[in-house]
């Protein structure tokens, strides 16, 4: 590769990456799918990932956010989920079961 091209190829690539952005916790989607009723927390962060977000309410449930986007010049994309915790900080509820 003669040096011209390569510098054409690096500005190339550098103009493509230069619009991307991620941003929140990259956790697996997929993974939610695992997820049990009566899960502790612990064990729902070591699956998912440390929370984005941890909602406390007064009766001593808490709700954990994950929340993860990124973008680039080509588009966006966005997911999160939200999973309820009971004051014994077990999970109560899983989306979509």
């Amino acid at each position: 590769m003669t040096p011209e091209i390569f510098k054409k190829f690096a500005i190339g690539a550098a103009l493509m990456c230069a619009g991307c952005v991620s941003m929140g916790t990259n956790y697996d989607a997929t993974a939610v799918d695992r997820l049990e009723v009566g899960m502790t927390r612990r064990q729902v962060i070591e699956i998912l990932g440390r929370p984005n977000q941890v909602i406390d309410y007064t009766d001593g449930s808490q709700r954990l956010v994950w929340v993860h986007s990124t973008g680039s010049m080509f588009g966006a994309n966005a997911r999160s989920v939200g999973l309820p915790f009971g004051p014994d900080g077990t999970l109560t509820d899983v989306p979509n079961q």
